[in-house]
C-alpha cells in the first residue's frame, strides 16, 4: 500500500517519515526552515 522512504540523513528506509525524522533526526526539525516548509518539501529534503 504505502512504500518505504529512505531517509537522506542516515539511508535507513522509514515508513513513517515524520516520526523518524522527530525520534532519529530532532535537530533538523529544530530548523526553522523546516517549520515553515510543507510536507512535501520536508519529504523531498530529507528523503528520497
Amino acid at each position: 500500500m504505502f512504500e518505504k522512504a529512505k531517509c537522506k540523513l542516515c539511508r535507513n528506509y522509514v515508513r513513517f517519515a515524520l516520526r523518524h525524522l522527530k525520534q532519529k533526526h530532532p535537530e533538523a526539525l529544530y530548523d526553522r526552515d523546516v517549520a515553515k516548509l510543507n510536507m512535501s518539501k520536508v519529504m523531498e529534503k530529507y528523503f528520497d
